[in-house]
């Protein structure tokens, strides 16, 4: 009891006295992020809070109005970002300030005592004292017009400072002094009048009639999902019900289906329910039932539920799993629990804390596979032990690698080497007559009846019958589980708003076989609008850097040839065991924001020593579609992970791209396509249709 009132106590105490900034007004597309750092966009909602260090984005024609913790108001217009860089938390902090990255944006500020309001762009700051402005900050350049009281303008030093008064305007360009302040013109005071108007009289320009802006002020766009995350619901998360439908054709098992998917979804304050009904019909009209016939199911039609978001003191969510990491990523990075959907679909939990000196996050990839003898569970638990300098420790533990591995009839034998893979009763078929070894009179089909001849079964023995051997079973295997641990230790040596160097330390060790590995030293760096990071590695004998990756649940368990030539389950596990060298090397990544029009990451890591070499390459291509007509949609990637010859085709390879074009104001069409390798034989190597697995999903998406 004295737990559960702690918790409540504390939730209530975060809630009275967090500073926060709340939307007041949405009319079109708008974005928000947890801090720049981060690389997914969510859709602003009218219901939820803005914190500290928020991102947010608007698309073309497009509106959004915050009102900030002190209570002036901020409007950003379109094609416009804007950064909470700091709010006030006591009588002694310095202020309210943002950061006006690119765009155009209305302040019409609170009266203020002592304290100050400053927004910043990429070549100047504004002081403000109390005033009404527009900032508009593109390609290099600040101007600053003021509708009442007076700002002082300067360059990004403070240096050349000029004071702007009510009636006059001034820019300043990238390493020059801001020009003299010029009264404004007609025109200047007609559009200052314009958008400071209400909400409902500044709505961006647009040929649509008055009620479908309306509908677009509730049913914006959704962002686009990443790689390997399940399609969002389209839907605005602003409270209360709604539901998108799509119909189309998709591709599973390289087989063509029609998908029927009803995505309703509702939500209360910080509570969010969607739920994920699609259904596929094959070309002779028979419903696919892989994800309607039995009792676990009931998980997988839960797409999520949540509450808060992540980066909040406390955040909750259960179903899809997307780009997870742990500390600095040397065990679980970029790991995704969709990677296969819809052929497979997990429900997962990600769980997370987060106070001024302590955090603590947990994951959990399948709830239907705990409740089977398996599932991947991680966790972190992390201290700023002196100022800024904070340790971290994580666990991670994959209780049974085989559960990768199909098995649709829940006997414990994987479908690949299942003679009946929809039978729990029967597994083996000798003689391949179609009449399982349990009822079949003669099991290796010689002709004569079993009871015929030797009781006993003798292979080989001309007195007796052959019986293939009793087939793998994923519950009894031996060997079947992983576990593995990390600490890390991180401080941040330069910390400005727009120039950041972070270094890092991380070890990790798997429990098993004792493999271990160190990053020494790392480096996060942020400036302007690029994010780069370097790690020098060294791995003893026995380890897999991100051993738990984006395609780890492709690569958990595979099959391969034996000696003699018989398909046989294989984990990664196994795998460690066949690195016999120490390997050093480094990897390096960098994400390029190109003025919110494109954003492209590329990863590159090299181990290596003697004749065993560790390759990984990722790239990322997103494009901002708001800037091209009728297109709502654009990106591409390409992963493979831990491979000695890269671009050629292996399990932890995936590749794909997703377009979506606008119909109309309230559909489009959609193109989604993922690829991915899966070595049937266990020969080492992709070839032939059945080893290349590719989801082609194109369907037309209506949102009411």
């Amino acid at each position: 009891m004295r737990v559960v009132s702690f918790i409540i106590f504390t939730l209530l105490a975060v809630n009275l006295f967090a500073q926060n900034a709340k939307v007041k007004f949405i009319i079109g597309e708008v974005k928000v992020k947890q801090t720049s750092d981060v690389e997914t966009w969510n859709d602003l909602t009218l219901s939820g809070e803005l914190k500290e260090k928020d991102v947010i984005r608007t698309g073309a024609k497009s509106l959004c109005e915050i009102i900030l913790p002190d209570g002036s108001v901020t409007k950003i217009l379109e094609n416009s970002t804007l950064e909470l860089s700091h709010f006030k938390r006591s009588t002694t902090d310095s202020g309210i300030e943002l950061f006006a990255s690119v765009g155009k944006f209305f302040c019409s500020i609170k009266k203020m005592m002592s304290k100050s309001f400053n927004v910043k762009t990429p070549v100047s700051v504004v002081a403000v004292r109390g005033t009404e402005f527009l900032v508009v900050s593109q390609s290099g350049k600040t101007e600053v017009l003021v509708k009442s009281g007076k700002i002082d303008f300067s360059d990004l030093n403070q240096v050349n400072i000029v004071q702007i008064n009510a009636g006059q305007k001034s820019a300043l360009r990238a390493g020059m002094a801001p020009e003299f302040p010029v009264p404004l013109t007609e025109e200047d005071l007609k559009t200052l009048d314009e958008i400071s108007a209400s909400p409902e009289k500044s709505k961006p320009d647009t040929d649509k009639p008055e009620k479908e802006i309306k509908a677009e002020i509730i049913q914006p766009e959704p962002s686009p999902p990443s790689e390997t995350e399940k399609p969002k619901p389209d839907v605005k998360d602003d409270g209360g019900f709604r539901a998108g439908v799509s119909f189309g054709a998709v591709t599973i098992d390289n087989q063509i289906y029609n998908q029927i998917g009803i995505r309703p979804e509702f939500s209360i304050g910080k509570l969010g329910v969607c739920l994920d009904f699609s259904i596929y019909i094959d070309k002779d009209g028979n419903i696919r039932d892989d994800n309607w016939d039995s009792f676990n199911d009931i998980f997988e039609k839960i797409y999520y539920v949540r509450w808060g978001l992540r980066g909040d003191p406390f955040y909750a969510k259960a179903g899809a799993v997307d780009n997870y990491r742990l500390g600095f990523g040397l065990l679980v990075n970029h790991y995704s629990n969709t990677i296969q959907y819809p052929d497979v679909i997990r429900t997962g939990l990600e769980l997370g804390m987060q106070g001024e000196k302590t955090g603590f996050d947990v994951m959990l990839n399948n709830f239907s596979e705990l409740t089977d003898g398996g599932g991947l569970m991680a966790g972190r638990l992390s201290y700023k032990i002196l100022g800024d300098l904070q340790i971290g420790a994580s666990v991670v533990y994959d209780r049974n690698q085989y559960k990768a591995l199909p098995d649709k009839d829940g006997d414990g034998i994987p479908d690949y080497i299942d003679d009946f893979p929809d039978d729990s009763d029967f597994n083996r078929d000798t003689d391949g007559d179609g009449v399982p070894d349990g009822v079949d009179p003669d099991i290796d089909g010689d002709g004569y009846t079993d009871n015929s001849q030797i009781d006993t079964i003798v292979n080989n023995d001309p007195d007796g019958y052959i019986q293939k051997p009793e087939p793998f079973n994923i519950d009894k295997a031996k060997d079947k589980s992983q576990i593995a641990f990390a600490v890390d230790a991180s401080y941040p040596l330069i910390n400005f708003d727009y120039l950041k160097l972070t270094a890092y330390s991380q070890f990790a060790k798997f429990g098993n076989n004792g493999g271990w590995g160190v990053t020494a030293p790392g480096f996060l760096a942020k400036f302007a609008f690029i994010d780069m990071f370097a790690e020098y590695r060294i791995f003893d004998k026995k380890f897999i850097p991100e051993y738990f990756n984006i395609t780890y649940e492709l690569e958990r368990a595979v099959f391969r040839a034996d000696s003699s030539g018989q398909s046989v389950p294989f984990t990664k596990r196994q795998l460690l065991e066949s690195i016999d060298e120490q390997l050093t090397g480094y990897v390096v990544g960098a994400d390029f924001n190109l003025f919110d029009f494109m954003v492209f990451g590329a990863e590159y890591q090299n181990m290596s020593k003697k004749e065993i070499e560790f390759k990984t390459f990722r790239a990322k291509l997103d494009l901002n579609t708001s800037f091209v007509p009728k297109i709502n949609k654009a990106g591409a990637y390409y992963s493979q992970n831990n491979a000695d010859d890269l671009f050629k085709r292996t399990e932890g390879t995936i590749l794909g791209y997703r377009l979506e074009y606008e119909i109309s104001a309230n559909a489009s069409l959609l193109f989604d396509f993922r690829q991915t390798y899966r070595d049937l034989n266990g020969d080492g190597e992709i070839s032939g249709s059945d080893e290349i697995l590719k989801t082609t999903n194109i369907q037309t998406v209506i949102r009411f």
